[in-house]
């Protein structure tokens, strides 16, 4: 995992915390953009900047919501996505590494590809000029719909993340 990385140890029970939402990214500015504000919005938020680092580090460690760039270099979007669903090239499922919602930024303007994403297993696509705030409400959306159809997830039962700051209510 890399450097660019806020929020509990790995051993930390997360029962009752914030949502941790991973960046898959190769760009270190929309890993930097999308992981200071979801944290300011309330998130926890890791960074990886390879996809076969992911899946990797999903094998051992697990998270809440995925982000992916759908132009990330070296192992493709919807490869990543795959293996993540457990989805083998050959049509035969295999156990999913995640379960978790997939959202993946910037996908192809051409349908194909967004349809390859969402038979692959993303969940939703979130569509550039990126706003943080759309961001994190589309997530905290994405959170609450997870939470109903997933009761047992060991965040289930935790607070809703709340924006802050300029991101919240600007009444503070």
């Amino acid at each position: 995992m890399s450097g660019d990385e806020s929020g509990p140890p790995a051993a930390r029970p997360r029962v009752a915390q914030r949502p941790h939402v991973v960046i898959i990214s190769d760009d270190a500015d929309l890993r930097e953009f999308l992981g200071q504000g979801l944290l300011f919005a309330g998130f926890w938020t890791s960074a990886i900047a390879s996809g076969i680092q992911a899946i990797e580090v999903f094998r051992l460690r697990g998270f809440d919501l995925i982000v992916i760039d759908a132009h990330i270099g070296g192992l493709p979007a919807v490869e990543i996505v795959r293996r993540l669903r457990g989805r083998g090239r050959d049509g035969r499922d295999r156990e999913p590494v995640t379960r978790v919602p997939i959202l993946v930024v910037d996908p192809p303007a051409g349908g194909s590809e967004r349809d390859r994403l969402i038979e692959a297993g993303a969940d939703e696509m979130l569509v550039p000029p990126l706003d943080v705030v759309d961001v994190a409400a589309r997530l905290m959306t994405v959170v609450a719909e997870w939470r109903e159809a997933n009761p047992d997830h060991p965040w289930a039962d935790a607070p809703a993340p709340q924006a802050r700051g300029p991101l919240g209510d600007s009444g503070d």
